[in-house]
């Protein structure tokens, strides 16, 4: 999974999680047999004593991840060894196109890193591969977290999202409106919209100027973002996220997710879009924007950064409104890197204690000068983030939203293949007319329930 680039991460992590729970559960097929082995790894994968302190002994911790979460991680093994000088982690990091295949055999090991990347949390749990962080969550009061910081590393019954923990991230994405503030000005907007109404207010006086209300890309599947994030409130974050973990029953086809692409449609049709919404992929996307010709891009915090270079102090950043004011707000966010502790691990107290200062103060800040949002609690001291920066607003926006449990997947990632496979060429479909929102949803729906064998 490449962070460095962000453009295209719901299609690779799909990919990443599937192949990741194919993987580990034929890595796990080859421990030793018979019932004394499964109640051995199911003890180890659920400790019940615990403590909260690394000891006063050496403890050589290893951790294993993604080449391009390197720089943040580096940044954080550094700050926790100094703060526990008895504790030394020593990372491996893989090139991100082959993490898929080599993370679940980290995992299986019968000599696995401490730390470890969970790719798949319900794969590790089939197969007592992971450690079950209840104990660990109650002594830290990880529970106090917000509720959505935590809920996709849960699993029960083979189910993720809810349930016991079974891994902490080191930082969050962040998905919203970036927003052109001279055009915001010219149009009348003097705060972000409180609801989608508003919001296709500005859109369309900005047509009227002669400008792009909303700039989508769609050859890649950008478009499917705007849907979700009227989805995200309108169907409400645990709905959608169930349909992400693949919960039985779950679907996406409801009247709100119709009601959606109706919208999305509309504001398509209504030319509020570019023209070649579909002939337009993510760099295209970023160059008309920063051209000054679009008011509204929906994309993620991996373009802060890069909006900070191009137009300095020029980009503002919003959650997507809900249908009415004072709704639920909600975006798409995921985890920078889950880490998550190997049942094996023989140092799992000192490992804890590494997830613990994850939400610390100082990784806080690591997280937020590396690009990423934070995890933690509201009433913590904020991150330090250079004035004027897009990244402030985004930042304060993932707080608005984590306070408000509205944290959800992508829809993109809720099978291997739905992204290719349904979410963009039928999306596409539907931006040109050649399919109705219920079409869009009920073949989104059918390809779902294919690949899941329902």
């Amino acid at each position: 999974m490449q962070h460095a680039g962000h453009r295209s991460r719901p299609t690779r992590r799909s990919v990443v999680v599937a192949l990741g729970a194919l993987t580990v559960a034929g890595a796990a097929g080859c421990s030793a047999p018979g019932p004394a082995a499964s109640d051995a790894a199911a003890a180890d994968a659920t400790p019940t004593t615990v403590s909260t302190s690394v000891g006063s002994q050496p403890v050589a911790l290893r951790l294993y991840d993604g080449q391009g979460l390197k720089a943040v991680d580096d940044a954080l093994i550094a700050a926790f060894t100094k703060k526990h000088p008895t504790v030394t982690i020593t990372p491996t990091y893989d090139p991100d196109n082959v993490t898929t295949q080599n993370q679940p055999r980290q995992l299986a090991s019968a000599t696995p890193p401490d730390l470890v990347r969970v790719i798949s949390v319900t794969a590790g749990t089939k197969n007592n591969l992971l450690t079950n962080l209840d104990a660990y969550a109650t002594a830290y009061g990880w529970d106090k977290l917000p509720a959505s910081q935590l809920a996709q590393f849960r699993a029960k019954d083979g189910v993720a999202g809810s349930g016991s923990l079974y891994a902490k991230a080191s930082g969050f994405t962040m998905t919203g409106l970036y927003y052109n503030k001279k055009l915001a000005q010219q149009v009348g907007m003097t705060a972000p919209p409180r609801t989608v109404d508003e919001l296709a207010g500005y859109m369309d006086r900005a047509k009227a100027a002669g400008l792009t209300g909303m700039v989508v890309a769609n050859k890649e599947g950008g478009g499917v973002f705007p849907f979700q994030l009227l989805v995200n409130s309108a169907m409400g974050p645990e709905n959608v996220s169930k349909w992400v973990f693949n919960a039985p029953g779950a679907t996406i086809n409801t009247p709100e997710a119709v009601a959606a692409a109706k919208t999305v449609q509309g504001w398509n049709s209504a030319g509020l879009f570019p023209a070649s919404v579909n002939a337009l992929d993510a760099t295209a996307a970023d160059a008309l924007f920063a051209s000054g010709k679009g008011l509204f891009f929906p994309w993620g915090n991996w373009d802060a950064a890069n909006l900070d270079k191009t137009m300095p102090g020029q980009v503002g950043f919003f959650p997507m409104p809900p249908a009415t004011a004072g709704g639920q707000v909600a975006a798409m966010s995921d985890a920078a890197t889950a880490f998550g502790i190997p049942s094996k691990s023989e140092n799992k107290d000192a490992a804890a204690a590494f997830l613990d200062f994850l939400s610390s103060d100082e990784a806080r800040q690591i997280a937020v000068d590396n690009g990423f949002m934070p995890s933690g609690l509201s009433s913590q001291t904020a991150p330090t983030i250079k004035s004027g920066s897009v990244l402030g607003d985004v930042t304060k926006a993932f707080g608005e939203v984590s306070a408000a449990g509205g944290q959800v997947p992508f829809v993109q990632n809720a099978t291997a293949g739905i992204s290719n496979r349904a979410w963009t060429p039928e999306s596409q479909l539907l931006f040109e007319g050649s399919s109705t929102p219920e079409q869009f949803l009920t073949s989104v729906q059918t390809k779902y329930d294919e690949e899941l064998k329902r």
